[in-house]
């Protein structure tokens, strides 16, 4: 079944708008097309107004400009993280409802519920934005603005499932080209290690012991990242250790302080 022939919508809703007449609005950040379509398809047959952003910069501005009711937004991307923007709408003031999108879609063992959603309000699994997302929109509305919520599609999620096995494959025309998709990948992978692990980090910083707290988080993260990678790039250096870093440079640019500064906190 097709995304368009899916069938109607059983819980019609005509009271999305508000008493100004401006319907619900949501913003998806995503750097995959077929997934903010996805997202988009699934917004507007509920009834909303959607927008979208391919990468975090867009993201913050289309969130500044268009004032969204609710945010989808991925952890990874690019150009700014999905946390970065979080933190960047909640400086100016913005009570944007937020949902997180984990950014890699595989049976790792670092997937479980996260300890922290790092100032967002709920998180999703890639592979359920199908099913689970308008649901989740809903918890996040006042009453009489819900969503109108019928069966998932399978086609629709499917196709979604498809767009994150993409976002994991490698191809390359050169060993620069590599190397650079290699960096991308690593950055996807720690960014689901922190939605999943905040907790861990922030503690490990405190403490100083942060490779030992995610050690089996990061050998499992290793394990998907040498499934996907060739040698010939892997052994141009240690891609999550340097995607690790970026990760904790960033968190201390949001924080307004370093790693040091985190260890003191919690002596």
């Amino acid at each position: 079944m097709s995304p368009r022939s899916r069938p109607p919508l059983t819980v019609p809703r005509p009271d999305l708008a508000e008493p100004g007449g401006r319907a619900v609005r949501l913003l998806v950040a995503h750097e995959s097309e077929a997934i903010r379509q996805a997202v988009r398809r699934l917004g507007e047959d509920a009834g909303y107004e959607v927008v979208s952003a391919a990468d975090g910069e867009a993201a913050l501005a289309r969130a500044l400009a268009d004032r969204p009711d609710v945010m989808v937004i991925d952890v990874a991307l690019p150009r700014l993280l999905g946390y970065q923007v979080v933190d960047r709408v909640r400086e100016r003031g913005l009570k944007i409802r937020t949902i997180l999108v984990a950014s890699v879609y595989n049976r790792t063992g670092y997937k479980r519920r996260p300890s922290t959603l790092h100032g967002a309000d709920d998180y999703i699994e890639q592979h359920h934005i199908a099913d689970h997302l308008l649901w989740k929109i809903a918890r996040l509305l006042p009453p009489g603005r819900a969503p109108r919520i019928g069966p998932p599609d399978p086609g629709e999620s499917a196709q979604i499932r498809r767009a994150g096995e993409a976002r994991l494959r490698l191809r390359y025309a050169s060993l620069d080209e590599g190397i650079e998709r290699a960096r991308r990948l690593a950055r996807l992978i720690v960014a689901d290690i922190a939605l999943y692990c905040g907790q861990h980090i922030a503690e490990g910083l405190q403490h100083g012991d942060l490779e030992v707290r995610l050690r089996d988080d990061l050998e499992e993260g290793r394990l998907l990242f040498d499934l996907r990678v060739p040698e010939e790039i892997r052994r141009t250096r240690d891609f999550i250790a340097e995607a690790l870093a970026e990760h904790l440079a960033e968190r201390a640019g949001r924080h307004g302080q370093g790693p040091e500064q985190d260890r003191k906190k919690g002596s």
